[in-house]
């Protein structure tokens, strides 16, 4: 299944943004750049894979969990933000779960997670 193209980040200006106006979360695998935006009446995710990672089937794999990982927690998170997601090198060698325990810490870290509704 492809994700959505309106719940991606495409283009570099976006990128960009995040980088410069939002604020960075850093973990052992991971960095999470997040920007609100209030104009977005959903999230927006882009992820970064850089050579340091490894070939392409490596950082191919990387993004397929991360992809993972966003589609099953996406919906307890808040939306209006972009999301930049980048891979640390340790990443190549993490495991799903460990991959997802941090993106989990880090999105409460950022104050992403919606409150429960009773």
């Amino acid at each position: 299944m492809r994700f959505p193209r309106h719940r991606r980040i495409t283009t570099r200006r976006d990128f960009g943004r995040v980088r410069r106006q939002g604020e960075t979360y850093r973990g052992h695998f991971l960095l999470l750049g997040v920007l609100q935006d209030d104009s977005l009446p959903d999230l927006k995710i882009g992820y970064i894979t850089t050579r340091r990672l490894g070939n392409a089937v490596a950082r191919n794999r990387i993004r397929r969990r991360l992809r993972g990982i966003f589609q099953r927690l996406g919906d307890r998170l808040k939306g209006g933000h972009y999301l930049v997601v980048i891979p640390r090198g340790a990443a190549a060698n993490a495991s799903s779960e460990a991959l997802e325990k941090e993106w989990k810490w880090l999105a409460h870290r950022s104050g992403l997670y919606q409150k429960k509704q009773k």
